[in-house]
This record gives structure tokens, C-alpha cells and sequence, in this order.
């Protein structure tokens, strides 16, 4: 009877253990095909994981400013020095320039004077390579000096783009009107703008020679035909400074007088988009009465339109 009661309770024992077991491995087989098997994660697992990525730092993002140049780039010289690039002002812009002039003249060692003067100037880009130029000048301190307040009327004009070896050729046309304070004769001025690239967006040389006939007796024993050259050269020192410098050779302004020799050197800093100042230096170089010995400018200009 024992021996019959063991042999029915162990195979029980082992048909149980066997559905068990079979019971097990199912659980396993349905695990292991269900496709978040192999990605779930436990809950704490997680949580370590987002508080590792949240304590680790962000990025930094570098940025770096380079002045892209284009081998055609042009600019105008704006500021009141002598010398001007063959560019004209872009279509549609319009410059306004308020200049202050100054002037130291030796006429002996007891006879030293220095003059003033005020200028207003307009420039406007009327279209593709072409510019209108209107110019009023005031001497200060001797409002009734003769030719006081003569308007000048400009056009400048853009004959070809620099290209390749090729400067960039202009031609300004200048005629001073007896609009001032008893003036007579009308004066004719041809300048020629030759401008040529040295370092693209950077430096460029600039020829500017000149011819005018004054026909005026604004002037005491004026010179009827008088001529000229600048040279000299501008360079970027930053993105929104120009250096300017040049040398001017011309004719005496009265008769029998010597020719005369100066040097400039000048700046235009852009104040924003709107706003530009310039400021210039001269000295004459021949240490006579014939020129101003030195002398400073300086212009405030606002653009608008462009």
C-alpha cells in the first residue's frame, strides 16, 4: 500500500514540476518576441540616464566674422580731402555733407591769419555711373569776401569699371555760377578719376589730374588757366575706417607765382549706416606765402536712400 501511495505521489510530483516548467518556458519564448524586450529599460535605469544627459554642459557655439571681398568691390572716398576715387555715389543715394575748414597763412613773421569756412555739399547717385554734385562754400569771419556763397555744380561720371589690369576711369565736370557775394565770370573745372585695385576690398591707387579755366576776377590777378595732379592711395584699416593719403602738385592761383606742392592725410570712419564723419589734414609743402602752411577739415555726413 506505501509502496503504491509513493509511486502515485512522485509521479505527480513530476508531472507538476513539468507543467511548470513548460509554463516557465512559454513565458520566456512570448518574452523574448515582443519587440520592447530588447529596449525596455527599468524605471531607475532611466532616470539615471536623463539626470546623466542633464548634468552634462551644452555646447558651445563659436562664431567667427570674415569680411567676405569680391575682386570688383568699389567705395567712395567721401571725407574732405582732395583726392577721389573714380566710383560714384550708388543710384538713388543721396550725401549730405556739412565740412569745417580751417587754414593757417604765414605772409611774413609779424603777419600770420588763419581763415574759416563752412561748405555745404550734396551729392546724389542719380543713376548707374553717374552722380550729381552741388556745392555751396562759405568763408567765415569775412562774409563780404567776393565769390562769398558761389554755388558749384558738379557731375561725375563713370567711363569703365575697373576689370582685370584695367583701372576704373571717371571724369568729373565742375561749374562754379556767380550766385555769391559780388561775383562775376563762370569757372569750368575737368578732373579725371583713375582708380586701380592693389589689394581687392583693401588698398587701392588713385591719379586724379586736373584742368581749370577761371574766368572770374573773384581773385586779384587770378590765373586764367590753371592745372594739376593728386596721387595717393586709400587702405581699409577696418571694415568701417578708411585711411586716406595724397600728394597734390598745381600751378600758382595768381599770375607770377610759384607752383605749389601739398600733402594730405585723412580718415573716414562710419559712424552706422546713416552716419559718417571725415577728418583731413594739410601742409604745404614749400614754406611760403603762396599756400596755407597747414590746415585741418572736418565733415559730418548723412546718407540716405542707396
Amino acid at each position: 500500500m506505501s509502496r503504491i501511495f509513493a509511486r502515485r505521489f512522485g509521479f505527480a510530483a513530476v508531472a507538476a514540476a513539468s507543467l511548470v516548467a513548460g509554463r516557465m518556458a512559454l513565458a520566456a519564448d512570448k518574452a523574448a518576441r515582443s519587440p520592447s524586450a530588447s529596449t525596455a529599460l527599468p524605471s531607475s535605469s532611466l532616470r539615471l540616464t536623463s539626470a546623466a544627459l542633464a548634468s552634462q554642459p551644452e555646447p558651445t557655439q563659436q562664431t567667427t566674422t570674415v569680411r567676405v571681398v569680391e575682386s570688383d568691390e568699389s567705395w567712395e572716398i567721401d571725407g574732405p580731402v582732395f583726392l577721389r576715387s573714380a566710383d560714384p555715389e550708388e543710384p538713388g543715394e543721396l550725401v549730405v555733407k556739412n565740412i569745417f575748414g580751417w587754414e593757417h597763412h604765414r605772409e611774413g613773421a609779424d603777419n600770420q591769419r588763419d581763415q574759416y569756412e563752412y561748405e555745404l555739399e550734396i551729392e546724389y547717385g542719380l543713376v548707374e555711373d553717374h552722380e550729381l554734385i552741388f556745392e555751396v562754400p562759405f568763408q567765415v569771419g569775412d562774409a563780404r569776401v567776393e565769390g562769398n556763397g558761389d554755388l558749384t555744380i558738379g557731375w561725375h561720371w563713370r567711363l569703365f569699371d575697373e576689370v582685370g589690369s584695367h583701372p576704373a576711369v571717371a571724369l568729373r565736370n565742375f561749374v562754379r555760377l556767380p550766385t555769391g557775394v559780388d561775383s562775376n565770370g563762370v569757372d569750368y573745372e575737368l578732373r579725371g578719376l583713375i582708380t586701380k585695385t592693389i589689394t581687392p576690398g583693401c588698398t587701392r591707387l588713385h591719379l586724379n589730374p586736373f584742368a581749370k579755366s577761371v574766368n572770374g576776377d573773384n581773385e586779384e590777378e587770378a590765373r586764367h588757366f590753371r592745372w594739376g595732379a593728386a596721387v595717393g592711395f586709400d587702405h581699409h584699416l577696418r571694415d568701417d575706417l578708411l585711411l586716406i593719403a595724397d600728394y597734390i602738385y598745381s600751378n600758382g592761383e595768381e599770375e607770377h607765382t610759384r607752383d605749389n606742392h601739398e600733402a594730405e592725410l585723412g580718415i573716414d570712419w562710419e559712424l552706422d549706416e546713416r552716419q559718417e564723419l571725415g577728418i583731413a589734414a594739410t601742409v604745404g609743402l614749400d614754406g611760403d606765402t603762396n599756400e596755407a602752411a597747414f590746415g585741418a577739415r572736418i565733415s559730418y555726413m548723412l546718407h540716405f536712400g542707396g
